[in-house]
């Protein structure tokens, strides 16, 4: 008779899963990017290329959500005004960065920049929250602006003006981390993943026949393949941070910005360049330390850090 206990998998197994997950993810919304990039070369408007990214990814989201629970009560919000400003900011993210991309900024330089926000969220909770940073963490928060400032090299002349669009974009979306970590205990799961993509896909139809441009069957192709993405790559991430605590797998969503090296290696032959590696790291590392100490003190519970 088998012993059922012999069909589980092992515990290293279930252990690595999860991180698996958020790593496949990290380069399925990378490709998700890559492929809006290809699509703003093509000739089609930044803003149609956004409509395509919000509303396939919105309309897979409600028939997966809706099929699977049998109801659409998640389209009703408890805390409609905080999932409007969360989205916005999210929709405003998204933009900035799409126009970095559709104006010839490499993947990877916008990826590395955009991943300041997991460092300004530290920042910003200390501003906003009221929450105590220490001296060790502000000066991460530093380290990761000057690892910015490396990518982007202002007054160069290489990214100019450009640059700027990641940062801003940055700034939005620890504007909308720190909206998610508030409306986490007042609204559903399900609630908050709809509407993350559902307003910025519902404004953007509104505008539709303002922004329409005719395309071939190809470019709906490659719309709805981003769309696609963009919902298998949050729903890797659900699945990820259901298995397994958040504090475990918070390093690996840097592999996205590998992702986006990779793949604007791959796609549009961009060689990343020793400044672009080396700011990188720098803001790399300093999100991995940022997240290091939180963890350090969450079990230590010091008074200061």
């Amino acid at each position: 008779m088998t012993n059922r206990a012999s069909l589980q998998p092992p515990a290293a197994v279930l252990a690595t899963a999860p991180i698996l997950l958020v790593i496949t993810a990290g380069f399925v919304l990378a490709g998700m990017d890559a492929i809006a990039k290809h699509i703003g070369q093509l000739g089609v408007p930044v803003l149609l290329v956004l409509w395509g990214r919000y509303f396939f990814h919105t309309a897979l989201t409600f028939v997966s959500y809706a099929a699977t629970r049998r109801s659409v009560d998640f389209v009703r919000a408890r805390k409609p005004g905080l999932q409007l400003i969360r989205a916005g900011c999210l929709f405003g993210a998204t933009t900035c960065f799409y126009t970095a991309l559709t104006k010839g900024m490499q993947l990877g330089d916008a990826a590395a920049i955009q991943f300041l926000a997991p460092v300004l969220v530290t920042a910003l909770s200390g501003i906003f929250l009221g929450e105590r940073v220490g001296p060790r963490r502000w000066t991460a928060v530093v380290i990761a602006f000057a690892g910015v400032m490396v990518v982007g090299r202002p007054g160069s002349g290489v990214l100019g003006f450009v640059a700027l669009l990641p940062l801003v974009t940055a700034v939005l979306l620890a504007i909308y981390m720190i909206l998610t970590r508030t409306i986490r205990t007042q609204d559903s799961a399900a609630s908050t993943t709809f509407y993350t993509t559902a307003v910025g896909a519902v404004a953007l139809t509104l505008l539709l026949p303002y922004i329409w441009q005719p395309m071939d069957a190809p470019q709906w192709g490659l719309m709805v393949l981003m769309g696609g993405a963009g919902a298998l790559g949050h729903f890797l991430l659900v699945r990820a941070f259901h298995a397994a605590e958040a504090s475990a797998l918070a390093p690996f969503t840097y592999a996205q910005v590998v992702g986006a090296i990779l793949w604007g290696f791959l796609v549009f032959a961009d060689v990343p360049s020793v400044w672009t590696l080396v700011g990188a790291s720098m803001i790399v590392g300093s999100g991995i330390y940022v997240w290091y100490r939180e963890m350090t003190l969450a079990k230590r519970k010091p008074a200061s850090s």
